[in-house]
């Protein structure tokens, strides 16, 4: 695998002519900048590049429209050093990937999520459009988290929105229209393979066959499309391609006294399904719309006060017929077998049965069902300048309140669906399943949460010769609330950071934020969160100031303590809770009477996970072409929540409370290299590579005592599957007969035989063993291209992952719960077939020893993906200065455009379960400034 996408990269860099041109250095910066760029967002403030001193990545909002996607999350995927993006549902509306910073850091139920921060606020950011971003930017060691204390330990994103700069008004127009189309659909046998395939099944348990030569001819031959149906329902219910497009508009200016950007985007992506809402008025059409508006406004009051006002706001509009999302659909699509019935019968009503429904009928006849969001993401902050007391010196204080609010409204209904069969006289023969209703509806449901911010800083900023001198004491309180939780979520934080430079050689920072939540029990919901950090500008040495051949470089160290009050379990779990239960009968009436049980008891000592960072890291840049950068890390997490099993056994019939006593370490490296070519007349071209790698383990997490070692998850990854380890098919009844007893259903020869772990000569589940690896890859790899030639601009970006396993899900079981059956089925074993069969014998039986979770369903899901392609054109300078343009550019783009992978069939290794597919994007548009 490895080497096929080694030669794969070197074919395509060669047949691109090496990539997509960037001016002057690569459109993702981070801390690795050389001293002559621009200032880098950090913690509450920003920096100049050559004086940070942890570890930070950043991309610019332009780079993240070359993925075009409905949202921000995805868009990042690669984009950031240090960040993994998990695509899961690829639904629009409800696309939201899972991210993860230098992989995972600990196994708590809810402790993942890493904290994302809008303009120095918390908030949801996946409504965001590139246009309105200014930069997303990781944070990723204690020296770059410290200050978010509690909330910091899986790290942290910020993102800035544009704002406006003095200077006349700049109008940009853009508009992007293109199409979605699958990557891959399950592909599952048809009609005659089924039949066929289903009487060898119920051979092989030893029943009769169901289907006689006559069925399978005319399953064959097509003749008999009622009583002898081949449907693939993906083609009835699916499009084959889905409109998908996008629409901004940004003004840009001010004066010295009033700078602003306000921007106007739209963006449409109509679902898979066919046009239901067009067949039947009480139906809908699969749609997702959204409307950004931002306003940012920097006002100077006067000569020392500034206002920064900020508003922005989505308008969101979804719609399906069906159900509130797809995957119910899609999961129906993947079991009905393709004969079961037709889509309509002879007198045109819907086909169905007792198992199954029409997807088709559920579209039309179910009813709509729509929802409705709005968001709001509001901030004032002020900043009056104290030059008169000191030079350097500034105040500043914030306001934030932001909002999202989302409405329901489904109407529901139920059809009728009918079988045929024939009589002894020949006659057709309906019978009905289901009953038709009218339409019902239901706007009961909503979904809500606010989130409101108070913020106060004092600011030092001084040069004194050689010494510099930058300071900042802060203060943050922030309540959070979701609809039907009655007690907001708070913290209160207050920090510092001090940072200091000599000669721009030698640069010391001390960062500390003191944090407390109201999660915790009263004496214990503050805690200090410190970290020191170090860097030397070798370049500035006399002995490097005047190289050629090294122009920047900076080493760089950093260490301190974060936490993450993410822990999961019960809220307020330091009280003892008596929830109502359902008391036994007393008497003789049959009902119960209700009463209070004592609950899990209570830890009075919880508290958050703590995590101490180390992070070294080295940036060089060699001449004007070449950079690099390198940072080598260690996580270590302690006081992570867990049932202490391995001191109080299940079996004593008790429950325990969950206690911080659960540990874990994380370690890896990151890696960038980057060449820019000559700023010739002739081609301009840019090429970076970077890569992450992070191995996690879990050192001790209470687990019960285990008759044997291999049964421990402790000393194994998060996420590590345990199963059974699948050695290959039964030979015959020989091999069968002298093989260690499966005990799950009685084998025959062509079932999964599994390896005897604990040597006991029985297969039980006390021989699961770690097989595979975690879902989460450990390396996560990219290069990013791009080259200009006159007025053409290529950009190119290649993602892959590896050192992670995927699993076939259930729809890859045939026949399971009467269901279809995949494709992979047709090279199942038989005595025919035994030597090169890569499927097990087929059963008619939910087969209880050849389904369980074992290493046979498990596939490498490592893979190179071309995330995006764009080959754009600008007009020639002479024709846009009589336009009065500074800009007019015209472009195609693909997103997701392939994949090269070690998964047989047309599967895609990112989206294995049933549900909305993995997409491909085919689009093309203009931009144009003024």
């Amino acid at each position: 695998m490895n080497q096929m996408i080694i030669r794969t990269i070197s074919t395509l860099l060669l047949s691109a002519g090496c990539g997509v041109y960037a001016a002057a250095q690569s459109p993702v910066t981070d801390s690795t900048t050389t001293a002559k760029a621009a200032s880098v967002n950090i913690a509450y403030g920003t920096q100049p590049a050559w004086m940070v001193t942890g570890a930070v990545s950043s991309v610019k909002g332009t780079e993240l429209r070359k993925s075009f996607n409905t949202n921000l999350a995805n868009t990042m995927t690669g984009r950031l050093r240090g960040l993994t993006v998990l695509q899961g549902n690829t639904e629009p509306g409800v696309n939201s990937p899972s991210l993860y910073i230098r992989g995972v850091n600990t196994f708590g139920s809810e402790s993942t999520k890493v904290l994302v921060m809008v303009d120095g606020f918390e908030s949801n950011f996946e409504q965001l459009v590139p246009d309105e971003i200014a930069s997303v930017t990781v944070l990723k060691d204690a020296a770059a988290t410290a200050l978010y204390g509690s909330r910091a330990a899986n790290g942290v994103i910020l993102i800035t929105t544009k704002r406006g700069q003095e200077g006349q008004l700049q109008v940009s127009f853009g508009a992007q229209y293109g199409f979605n189309k699958p990557v891959a659909l399950p592909k599952m046998v048809n009609a005659y393979d089924y039949a066929r395939l289903y009487n060898e099944a119920l051979q092989n348990d030893g029943k009769p066959a169901l289907y006689t030569d006559a069925d399978l001819a005319a399953y064959q031959q097509g003749n008999d499309p009622y009583f002898h149906p081949d449907v693939n329902w993906y083609k009835q219910v699916l499009r084959n391609s889905a409109p998908m497009s996008n629409y901004h508009l940004n003004f840009s200016g001010g004066k010295k006294a009033v700078r602003y950007f306000a921007a106007l985007n739209a963006i449409s992506s109509q679902g898979m399904l066919i046009k239901a809402g067009d067949i039947n008025e009480e139906s809908s059409n699969s749609k997702f719309n959204r409307y950004n508006f931002r306003s940012n406004v920097d006002i100077d009051l006067n000569k020392t006060l500034t206002a920064f006002i900020t508003l922005g706001g989505t308008v969101e509009d979804k719609a399906n017929p069906a159900g509130n999302t797809t995957g119910s659909l899609f999961g129906l699509m993947a079991a009905i077998p393709p004969n079961a019935f037709p889509v309509y019968q002879p007198n045109g009503s819907f086909g169905g049965n007792a198992l199954y429904a029409n997807p088709l009928g559920n579209m039309l006849q179910n009813g709509s069902y729509t929802s409705n969001g709005r968001t709001i993401q509001s901030s004032l902050r002020l900043t009056q300048q104290l030059d008169f007391i000191t030079k350097g010196l500034s105040v500043s204080a914030a306001i934030a309140a932001n909002n999202y609010f989302n409405s329901y409204s489904n109407k529901t209904a139920q059809y009728e669906r009918f079988s045929i069969s024939r009589n002894n006289n020949g006659d057709t023969v309906y019978t009905r399943f289901g009953q038709k209703t009218s339409l019902q509806g239901d706007e009961s449901r909503s979904d809500q949460w606010r989130n409101y911010a108070l913020q106060g800083f004092l600011n030092y900023n001084r040069t004194f010769g050689i010494h510099e001198i930058t300071a900042m004491a802060m203060y943050n309180q922030d309540s959070y609330s979701i609809s039907g939780n009655n007690l907001p979520y708070k913290h209160v934080n207050g920090g510092t950071r001090i940072t200091y430079a000599n000669n721009r050689k030698y640069i010391g920072e001390f960062t500390m934020s003191y944090m407390g939540s109201e999660n915790f029990p009263k004496g214990s919901r503050f805690g200090a969160f410190p970290a020191v950090s170090a860097g030397w500008i070798v370049s500035n040495e006399n002995f490097l100031q005047h190289s050629r051949a090294i122009t920047f470089l900076k080493i760089r160290g950093s260490y301190g303590l974060t936490g993450n009050d993410l822990i999961g379990g019960q809220r307020f779990m330091f009280d003892q809770l008596y929830p109502f239960i359902n008391s036994p009968y007393f008497g003789t009436a049959n009902t119960g009477t209700g009463g209070l049980a004592e609950g899990v008891p209570a830890n009075p000592d919880v508290t958050w996970e703590k995590e101490q960072k180390i992070n070294v890291g080295v940036e060089a840049a060699f001449g004007e072409r070449w950079r690099f950068t390198a940072d080598v890390f260690k996580n270590d997490r302690r006081h992570i929540l867990a049932r202490p099993y391995y001191t109080l056994p299940q079996y004593m019939g008790v429950d325990l409370p969950m206690l911080n006593v659960g540990k874990m370490n994380n370690k890896g490296l990151e890696a960038l290299l980057s060449y820019t070519s000559k700023p010739t007349a002739g081609i301009q071209w840019m090429a970076e590579a970077s890569a992450t790698y992070a191995k996690n383990k879990v050192v001790y997490n209470a687990e019960a005592v285990q008759q044997n070692a291999y049964l421990y998850y402790s000393g194994h990854s998060v996420g590590q599957p345990f199963g059974l380890e699948a050695i290959g098919f039964f030979k015959d009844q020989a091999d069968v007969d002298k093989s260690p007893k499966q005990i799950f259903t009685p084998v025959q020869p062509g079932d999964i035989k599994y390896k005897d772990q604990n040597g006991d000569n029985v297969i039980d589940q006390n021989d699961a063993f770690p097989i595979g690896k975690p879902y989460l890859p450990t390396l996560t790899y990219t290069l990013h291209t791009n080259a200009r030639f006159r007025r053409f601009d290529l950009d190119i970006f290649f993602q892959g992952v590896n050192g992670s396993t995927v699993t076939l899900g259930s729809n890859y079981y045939a026949f399971q719960n009467n269901g279809s059956a995949p494709s992979m089925a047709e090279n199942r074993w038989t005595p025919a077939t035994a030597g090169t069969a890569t499927y097990p014998r087929l059963s008619s039986q939910n087969n209880l020893n050849n389904y369980r979770y074992s290493s046979f369903w498990q596939r490498n899901g490592s893979y190179l993906k071309l995330r995006s392609l764009e080959l754009g054109y600008s007009l020639p300078a002479s024709l846009m200065s009589k336009a009065k343009m500074n800009l007019a550019r015209v472009f195609v783009n693909g997103t997701n455009l392939f994949s090269i992978d070690d998964i047989e069939g047309d599967i895609d290794p990112e989206s294995l379960s049933v549900g909305y597919p993995a997409m491909r994007t085919f689009s093309a548009g203009l931009r144009i400034e003024f």
